[in-house]
């Protein structure tokens, strides 16, 4: 999936993308009424970074993992694992790995 076809599903899902400089990460969705992503393109290096950057942040909108920063380490990590790995199903679509481990055998 290309990076305009994340931003199409942004829009659709009235998701805004806002470019927002943040002290210690990249990317973060808030939902607070309406939903936003926070992009801090002055870290986001290469176009890969972004696409994979704002994939994540749609895994944490469609599977609502949502945290807050007194949320416990543990309930963080499972919603980072979470939404990391709805990113990799749009990614990476299952026939393409598929294809990729089958050639690999």
């Amino acid at each position: 999936m290309e990076l305009n076809d994340l931003t199409n599903i942004a829009e659709r899902e009235k998701i805004d993308i806002v470019n927002f400089k943040m002290k210690k990460t990249k990317a973060r969705i808030i939902e607070y009424g309406n939903t936003c992503i926070f992009m801090d393109y002055s870290k986001i290096d290469t176009y890969r970074e972004e696409k994979c950057l704002l994939a994540e942040e749609l895994g944490h909108y469609y599977y609502s993992s949502y945290y807050t920063l007194m949320s416990d380490q543990n309930f963080i990590n499972k919603q980072e694992y979470r939404a990391k790995k709805l990113s990799y199903y749009i990614l990476i679509p299952y026939e393409k790995l598929k294809s990729a481990v089958l050639k690999r055998n």
